[in-house]
């Protein structure tokens, strides 16, 4: 399966995940903010991964990515060779480090989310989702939100985290909510700058497309 991009790059680039978003949505999302093209490979059953692709990984996971041939494993390595690859990961080695900054916090933001996820006592799921509510998502509200208005202080002015264009934190932002907002649709009610934010990632010229027609998976 092709990423529905337009430009193509000299380089081969193989995507291989799970036929989910998961860990694997960032990179297509940077593909596609790049307008590189690149091949989405999506493993849609358990016996093709179990019988057949498993032993191939150079980690026995996904995602994978294969560059001219070459594999490359862990999904924020994976995000940080793509954007630094796509001029996606900050102009200066400061800016770089604020974007990692964020990509970090994000993945922070994500082990939280999935102890909701993989809980199986519904008594213990309903505990994790209030403490979502009220004390997991305020938490990084508050982090983001001041690093957005840090970013406009430096008269950056763009509504992006980092610099004044597009960057891995803005992707990692966006996509890490998406399954929170899934479950939770009313936790950015009361928070304008990142609706305002998501609206932003949602109408990107080069992303609005791809995010519009994405196939639906639960996460």
């Amino acid at each position: 399966m092709n990423g529905s991009v337009k430009e193509s790059s000299s380089t081969k680039y193989r995507l291989i995940y799970f036929d989910v978003r998961g860990r694997g949505e960032i990179p297509r999302l940077l593909f596609h903010a790049a307008k590189v093209d690149f091949t989405d490979d999506r493993v849609d059953s358990e016996e093709k991964w179990y019988n057949s692709l498993k032993a191939k990984m150079p980690q026995k996971v996904l995602p994978v990515l294969e560059v001219d041939g070459k594999q490359l494993s862990q999904s924020l390595t994976i995000c940080r060779y793509l954007a630094r690859e796509f001029g996606l990961c900050g102009k200066t080695n400061w800016e770089q480090a604020q974007v990692e900054q964020v990509v970090d916090t994000m993945d922070d933001l994500r082990a939280e989310v999935a102890k909701w996820i993989y809980e199986k006592d519904t008594v213990k799921k309903d505990e994790i989702a209030s403490n979502l509510r009220s004390e997991i998502y305020p938490k990084f509200f508050g982090i983001l939100e001041t690093i957005l208005r840090e970013n406009e202080e430096n008269n950056n002015r763009s509504g992006y985290f980092v610099g004044d264009h597009l960057t891995l934190a803005d992707l990692s932002v966006f996509e890490t909510f998406t399954f929170p907002l899934s479950i939770h649709p009313d936790i950015f009610d009361d928070h304008l700058e990142l609706q305002e934010h998501r609206q932003r990632i949602m109408t990107d010229k080069h992303l609005a497309e791809y995010i519009k027609n994405r196939p639906e998976r639960p996460v």
